[in-house]
């Protein structure tokens, strides 16, 4: 069983996305299946594809492309021309009434016939890893529907979609995904708010996130290696700590990347964590998860003196620090899952979806989720929710371990499509 894999995330910046993507190709190859092709996000995002070389182009440029993963480098020549460089034409279709068109205008281009169309023929089946892209009107989203529609409708392959959020609120999007939705072969909600709104598109259903799959290893084991000096530290940034002694984890939200400027959002964050270490004795620890939490938590963690854990910090790695941590404050979809994984509560704020609250319903947390954009006005009310869930002690953090333990056995669903296909080892 071969695979086109649409949204491989797995050389992203983000420690979410790089997790559910490790998760999830670990998965379809336990199904049995073989990826013979993928797409990256950066491809849907920026249309950064392989080209000749620019004979103009720096040293620097030259010395960055050598470090280019090999998985991306190919992934860019095999859509070539499809998701053009910025300034081209776009192949992407803007609005649904533009994608007969833009299926006619994409199989004549003889690049395209070459590389894509060959990956297409020569797979079974594909499959679309929507995570947290399907909101806005972005041109990922936009880009995983119009493949997910030209590999469906021209070459009549399955087209499964999973381990995603579905936020529909934009109408352009929404109109797309009304006549698409119905075309897939299994579609695979990773909350269940996604799937309830999503009735009258689909046959979906809910299955936790593949990054459940990571667990944190336990704090004995841990230990040992954890205290010793520098550990933690991940160029440029350090994150001395001492993770024998009581923690917390404080990260960023989706949302700051959308309002306001970065020394607002620094005044703002910088109120919040002045507050929780004016309440808390332990040790607090900031996380940059995201690219865009950097501007915001590299600044505070000079000003207060705050061990950083940096955004290219392992996936393993960032698991085990949140998961033994005594709570995780932020907004941030993936690490909360790292932090429930682990036992650890979570005291959340807004994302840019409804994502982190049907989180925390469906972990059985009693909280609200409190609004990134108010963080500085929220901070006392987040101080005594943080405090509540300290005082419960090993007996929520059990709790809330055996319920991730439940979610990292579920979250196979995502595949199950996979392993009743014909031909897969568990059919064969």
């Amino acid at each position: 069983m071969k695979v086109f894999f649409i949204n491989d995330s797995t050389s992203n910046h983000n420690w979410g996305d790089r997790a559910a993507a490790i998760a999830l190709r670990k998965m379809i190859c336990a199904s049995g299946a073989r990826i013979v092709g993928a797409v990256t996000e950066d491809d849907l995002k920026f249309s950064l594809l392989y080209k000749q070389r620019d004979p103009t182009e720096s040293l620097t440029q030259k010395i960055v492309k050598q470090f280019i993963p090999p998985l991306v480098t190919k992934a860019r020549m095999l859509i070539d021309r499809l998701l053009p460089a910025a300034g081209s034409d776009d192949m992407i279709p803007a609005s649904w009434d533009q994608f007969e068109s833009a299926a006619d205008t994409v199989l004549r281009d003889p690049h395209v016939r070459s590389s894509l169309v060959k990956m297409i023929e020569d797979a079974d089946l594909a499959v679309i890893h929507g995570d947290g892209c399907m909101v806005g009107n972005t041109r990922i989203a936009r880009a995983e529907l119009f493949l997910s529609y030209l590999i469906k409708k021209r070459f009549g392959k399955p087209v499964i979609m999973v381990n995603h959020t579905a936020d529909f609120d934009h109408p352009t999007l929404r109109a797309m995904a009304e006549n698409v939705y119905p075309l897939f072969d299994d579609v695979v909600f990773r909350d269940p708010i996604s799937a309830q709104r999503c009735t009258s598109l689909c046959r979906g259903r809910f299955s936790a996130d593949t990054a459940f799959l990571f667990k944190p290893v336990p704090l004995a084991d841990w230990l040992p290696v954890a205290q010793r000096p520098t550990y933690f530290d991940v160029w440029p940034d350090t994150a001395c700590f001492n993770p024998a002694e009581p923690y917390l984890c404080i990260g960023g939200s989706s949302i700051f990347s959308y309002n306001g400027t970065p020394q607002e959002l620094i005044e703002r964050v910088a109120a919040l964590v002045t507050h929780i270490g004016s309440i808390y004795r332990g040790q607090i620890v900031l996380t940059v998860s995201d690219i865009v939490d950097q501007a915001v938590f590299r600044p505070i963690a000079q000003q207060l003196n705050l061990p950083l854990v940096g955004l290219t910090t392992p996936v393993q790695q960032a698991v085990d620090i949140i998961g033994n941590a005594q709570a995780y404050v932020g907004g941030r979809w993936h690490p909360s899952i790292f932090a429930l994984r682990g036992g650890t509560p979570v005291v959340p704020i807004s994302s840019k979806t409804f994502k982190m609250q049907a989180l925390i319903e469906m972990s059985g947390l009693a909280s609200c989720t409190f609004d990134a954009l108010s963080i500085d006005q929220e901070k006392e009310r987040m101080g005594q929710q943080l405090m509540s869930y300290i005082a419960q002690g090993d007996g929520l953090r059990n709790q809330l371990k055996l319920w991730a333990e439940e979610k990292s056995k579920n979250c196979w669903d995502n595949v199950t499509y996979l392993k009743q296909f014909p031909g897969s080892a568990t059919t064969a």
